[in-house]
């Protein structure tokens, strides 16, 4: 076949995953990590932003990304386009560019990552398929294209935390093949431009320290852990290949109950992971290198600072790391035919375990909402006076997406703050939630300190599962006055409560 006929083919199968994908994109409802992004970008200056990274965990360039298209009023569509088509362009450059085979390459895509949580969920994780499959393609000619080498990886690095490890190795790499190494043979000219890529590279990890480096004291959920490490490790692990193979796990946030099929999956996963390792040993020292330094260090972020959120879309950016090594190692001429089968297969067998994953959320995401947020605000503005009523909650991070649904008609208020709530700062206050008979303690509290609360009407609002952690099932003095239906994602269902109390 022609390179030209290649090329077709990989732009016909590319269009179809593109429209599949956006089907699945355009029946989505926004959940509250999504909402966060966009409501940080429309409501922060950037200055603003910058300040307040310290408490997200994030580095700015996404949220940098978001603000002209949130700030102008558009849509967040915006944002879910810019997710969908670069995981669509990720798709091209592994068809296009890729050496894995034919079976290889379908599995990569209609795995649980590429299928669904990549293209569909808007996260910051979304660009790095793209940003990583550009690095593997520019790789072997890093030398000759260092800017746009070290651009990337700079991006990259400013992209998502998680990715530091990978960027920090192939970094110190690039700067022993160049530098280090040939130094002596090296013109003054060639010398000042590798430096100056390097430096690139370093000052894009370095800027990300600066913006976060605080994030463990400010942020409450964000916090080092050195006294759980076994059991942090055992957690971290088993999601860390469970999740990919049934995300529900991550979206209960409860720790497994290991059946005999999980189990199975955990044990087949593990080996057939180890096994990736064990080949890049013994084809590449340098890929096995770049794979453990970007892999572990996303576990060793997970099981000091963050074990309990090992979601899906996470778990796929070490895989893809894993990728970009074996990419190299196929396309080495030294690599036998032997290894290079034994590769695709493997892929092939690992990857295919996700598939039903990604097949199941989309599905789901088509027959059912993703998030209640969009139908509960439609209830709020057809049933809620705007003018007479306050509407409030404790559980702001699950209500995040509500409250970008009902952003310019409906403000909700924090029960701390009594200010509106824009978006989440990730501090202790988030821990202040209600019981029961708190509910009716706070209201008749706050009607003696604050004369609006004698005027209007007021409203509760919670997420659904909340009634099983804090026991507020039927709340004293309160009347349930709606409830939405069960969702995707299991925690953003909302109750909605009308106080009946006195007012006076």
């Amino acid at each position: 076949m022609t390179d030209k006929k290649i090329l077709l083919k990989n732009i016909f199968f590319t269009i179809l995953y593109a429209i599949f994908t956006l089907i699945l994109v355009l029946h989505h409802e926004i959940w509250a990590d999504e909402a966060q992004v966009w409501m940080l970008a429309k409501y922060l200056s950037v200055p603003e932003l910058f300040k307040h990274l310290v408490n997200e965990g994030h580095p700015s360039l996404f949220y940098l990304l978001m603000m002209p298209f949130a700030k102008t009023g558009m849509s967040i569509f915006c944002m879910q386009f810019v997710c969908w088509i670069s995981t669509v362009i990720s798709v091209f450059l592994l068809l296009q560019y890729s050496p894995f085979s034919k079976g290889a390459k379908l599995a990569i895509i209609t795995s649980a990552g590429f299928l669904y949580f990549f293209p569909v969920l808007a996260r910051t994780y979304s660009v790095l398929p793209m940003l990583v499959f550009f690095t593997a393609i520019l790789y072997p000619k890093s030398e000759k294209h260092p800017f746009l080498y070290s651009t990337i990886l700079f991006i990259t690095a400013n992209i998502h935390v998680i990715m530091l490890g990978f960027v920090g190795i192939l970094g110190c790499i690039f700067a022993y093949d160049n530098i280090i190494k040939p130094w002596k043979q090296l013109q003054k000219t060639e010398k000042q431009k590798y430096i100056s890529a390097v430096f690139i590279v370093f000052l894009g990890m370095f800027l990300v320290w600066l913006q976060l480096h605080g994030t463990t004291s400010s942020n409450a959920f964000i916090k080092y852990d050195f006294g759980n490490i076994i059991s942090n490790t055992f957690s971290v692990t088993t999601k860390f290949f469970v999740d990919a193979y049934d995300a529900r796990f991550s979206d209960t946030f409860e720790y497994l109950t290991i059946s005999n099929t999980i189990f199975c999956i955990l044990i087949v996963s593990i080996i057939l992971y180890i096994t990736f390792f064990v080949i890049l040993f013994k084809t590449n020292k340098k890929m096995f290198l770049i794979a453990l330094c970007g892999v572990g260090f996303q576990f060793v972020v997970y099981i000091l600072a963050y074990n309990y959120c090992v979601y899906v879309s996470r778990i796929f950016c070490a895989h893809i790391i894993v990728l970009f090594a074996l990419w190299y190692v196929m396309n080495d001429k030294n690599t036998t035919e032997k290894t290079k089968k034994v590769i695709n297969i493997t892929l092939i067998l690992f990857l295919i375990i996700t598939l039903f994953n990604g097949i199941k959320y989309s599905l789901w995401d088509m027959l059912y909402n993703y998030s209640a947020a969009k139908p509960t605000a439609e209830f709020v503005e057809k049933n809620i006076n705007k003018e007479n009523s306050i509407i409030i909650t404790d559980n702001i991070p699950y209500c995040m997406s509500l409250i970008y649904y009902l952003d310019g008609k409906y403000d909700i208020y924090s029960a701390l703050t009594k200010k509106s709530i824009k978006y989440i700062v990730w501090d202790k206050t988030m821990y202040h939630f209600l019981s029961e008979e708190g509910w009716d303690d706070y209201m008749q509290y706050m009607k003696t300190v604050d004369k609006e609360f004698l005027t209007k009407k007021l409203y509760v609002v919670l997420p659904t599962f909340q009634k099983y952690m804090f026991d507020v099932n039927n709340l004293k003095n309160f009347k349930k006055i709606y409830e939405s239906k069960d969702t995707v994602l299991k925690f953003e269902g909302y109750r909605i409560y009308e106080y009946t109390g006195s007012n006076k």
